[in-house]
């Protein structure tokens, strides 16, 4: 057991009121009408059956609920939209990756003869790939930038200003979160441009 607490029926009306602070039902409830109620939380939540078993039937106990039995439903449905979430995720980063190395190698093409010409006259390969790897550093940047944008105003005006003021109660993302994802896309998409652009134009270096 990692703590507990007993909730007279007073109490069990302060959060009532709380809870519903602007219902018009909160004016037809009287304290006597709350149960007083013993909360239990436990360290291994995985042994609740042992609680409710031993206290259900005992004199002045009405019910034994295990609260976490009503949100495991929930909790299934935020696992697998946090999977998808992964996985579509992880299929953009490789959509990207192409694309990036498509274009580079499309670039590399267009300008196949001035390689060959670069190479005749002893450039070496660093010199040849920096240029093109600059180029999807660059539009790499480019891009993560706008997608930090997108998602600090998808915070900003949708999350905290559509959401926050419907979803009292809840903690949701805030902008110190946003703000932390930003700097991650500026070095996933340098970083993953870099390594696509030099994958993508080593074919050329042998001309």
């Amino acid at each position: 057991m990692d703590k507990y607490y007993f909730e007279t029926h007073e109490q069990a009306f302060e959060n009532f009121k709380k809870q519903f602070a602007g219902n018009p039902v909160a004016d037809y409830v009287t304290p006597d009408q709350l149960n007083q109620t013993f909360w239990v939380n436990l360290k291994d939540p995985s042994q609740s059956d042992v609680l409710v078993e031993s206290l259900s039937g005992v004199a002045g106990v009405e019910n034994v609920a295990d609260q976490r039995k009503y949100l495991d439903q929930i909790f299934s449905v935020l696992n697998a939209a946090s999977y998808t979430a992964i996985g579509i995720a992880s299929l953009m980063l490789v959509a990207a990756a192409l694309l990036i190395a498509t274009t580079i190698r499309l670039s590399a093409f267009s300008r196949r003869r001035e390689l060959g010409i670069m190479r005749l006259v002893g450039a070496s390969n660093r010199f040849i790939q920096t240029p093109f790897i600059l180029e999807g550093v660059f539009a790499a940047l480019l891009g993560s930038l706008l997608a930090g944008g997108a998602v600090l105003a998808l915070v900003q005006w949708f999350v905290q200003g559509f959401l926050g003021s419907r979803l009292t109660g809840f903690s949701l993302v805030g902008m110190q979160d946003a703000l932390l994802v930003v700097p991650i896309l500026l070095v996933v998409g340098a970083v993953l441009a870099a390594f696509s652009a030099n994958f993508a134009i080593t074919r050329y270096l042998k001309v």
